[in-house]
């Protein structure tokens, strides 16, 4: 995944294994290495799972309205849009920094764990935040940090992204076992038909 060593269509066809690079599934495009994450055949796609991670991960509120409104726009194929933060503020300067970072790095990586380090730097700043304002008598959990929440993101994302591959396979294999069944009871509809007009004409 990481090196887009997925055995696509397009792949196939770059080797002469197949004649067209369009999608197994039928949504008219060619299968490039994460086409899978958008397909308009397979179910649609759901990042609500990586957004409940989030909100349990008590990720800083801007954070998570950037990245998750990036993930949609990239996966509907739409513009990544600007983040709409107040700069004025540091949790969202910095948040309007990684977003911008992020986009130079590219969404595409992020669904294979390349995100840019300010993410961890203003996840880090929020759990300050948050521990400073925590009364004296609770205690801070020690796995609210910058770096832990980012080895956290980094696993869900690339998670979803197997996950959303493991369906497009199946639901290819599936297709292609029907071809096969068609081109298999085709020939032998063939073959028995040639059977008995040899047989009636003896």
């Amino acid at each position: 995944m990481i090196h887009n060593w997925q055995y696509t269509k397009s792949r196939a066809m770059l080797f002469q294994e197949t004649e067209s690079s369009s999608c197994p599934m039928g949504c008219g495009m060619d299968e490039t290495a994460m086409h899978h994450l958008g397909c308009s055949s397979l179910p649609a796609s759901d990042l609500r799972s990586i957004n409940r991670w989030m909100s349990h991960q008590n990720t800083a509120p801007p954070i998570q309205l950037a990245i998750m409104s990036c993930l949609k726009a990239w996966i509907s194929d739409e513009p990544i849009p600007p983040f709409p933060g107040d700069t004025t503020d540091k949790l969202d300067r910095i948040t309007a920094l990684a977003n911008t970072e992020q986009s130079l790095i590219g969404w595409t990586q992020a669904f294979k764990g390349r995100l840019s380090n300010k993410w961890t730097t203003v996840q880090g700043l929020w759990y300050g935040l948050m521990r400073h304002n925590l009364p004296s008598s609770e205690k801070f959990p020690k796995r609210y940090t910058g770096p832990i929440w980012m080895k956290k993101l980094v696993a869900q994302l690339i998670y979803y992204n197997l996950n959303r591959w493991q369906i497009r396979k199946e639901a290819a294999q599936a297709t292609e076992s029907a071809d096969e069944y068609r081109k298999t009871r085709e020939m032998h509809q063939s073959t028995i038909t040639a059977l008995y007009q040899q047989t009636a004409q003896k």
